[in-house]
């Protein structure tokens, strides 16, 4: 069983909602917090969406908070963006209201949202402006992402996304990989669309040159939709990993065996 507190604002967009997942338990205090975000292409989806992955999630014990953004065509790049840091820095004031640890957020998300997450993770130049500490997000576990719009089977991808300003390089993680020493988690299906597989490969590879922790994962029997559905079970290997990144040292943390 599990609390919820829905469409509560962090802006006065109408977009600019989240939902909170919280224990049953309200005497627990300082846990881990799950910042997630949904997909959609970035024209579409909801926040609702994730709320079937909470449970596991919230069980640990742990938060879990699924974030709303404003959509393209109407709000282009960077307002999606703009809105997830607006997102995470509501969650930094005010988490501990709801049994939240400021000190232990988690972030991530699938397909739209996996490049949001990843670029929110990335993109520590914008923190500060917000009140953020730079080490504010503890480690990213995106899935099923595009992470650069400049190769010619993912420029169509952010079309909707980035509208007549064409800020690639703003828009594009793999920019934006330099120094990174925030845990990665980047996992894909091996049904995906060609895109999303070259990205995420050329992700990790980029990744791989940082200081950081980065570990990678090929979901074999899993495509596009169905490596998301399939994290409703405790026993899904992201899910795990999730565990083992929060109840320990993300950087150092055993990963679960496959």
């Amino acid at each position: 069983m599990l609390f919820r507190s829905f469409d509560l604002p962090y802006g006065k967009d109408y977009w600019q909602k989240i939902d909170i997942y919280l224990p049953a338990d309200p005497s627990l205090t300082g846990l881990p917090v799950f910042l997630c975000i949904h997909g959609g292409g970035w024209t579409h989806g909801y926040k609702e969406w994730m709320g079937f992955q909470a449970p596991p999630i919230v069980a640990f014990p742990a938060i879990f908070v699924s974030v709303s953004y404003r959509l393209a065509p109407a709000a282009t790049f960077p307002a999606p963006l703009d809105d997830c840091l607006d997102a995470l820095a509501w969650v930094h004031r005010n988490i501990a209201r709801h049994g939240g640890d400021p000190n232990r957020i988690f972030i991530g998300g699938h397909s739209a949202g996996a490049h949001l997450s990843a670029l929110v993770t990335l993109r520590r130049d914008l923190f500060a402006g917000r009140g953020l500490p730079p080490d504010v997000i503890k480690a990213c576990l995106p899935f099923s992402g595009v992470y650069s719009f400049d190769f010619d089977d993912c420029a169509a991808s952010g079309a909707k996304l980035l509208g007549d300003t064409r800020e690639r390089k703003a828009a594009n993680p793999l920019d934006h990989v330099a120094g990174n020493r925030t845990p990665f988690y980047v996992t894909w299906a091996k049904n995906e669309r060609p895109p999303i597989i070259g990205s995420s490969e050329r992700f990790v590879a980029a990744l791989r040159q940082q200081p950081g922790r980065v570990e990678q994962y090929l979901f074999e029997d899993f495509d596009h939709f169905y490596i998301h559905l399939d994290m409703q079970r405790a026993e899904n290997l992201w899910v795990r990993t999730l565990r083992a990144w929060m109840t320990g040292d993300p950087a150092t943390a055993q990963m679960p065996a496959a």
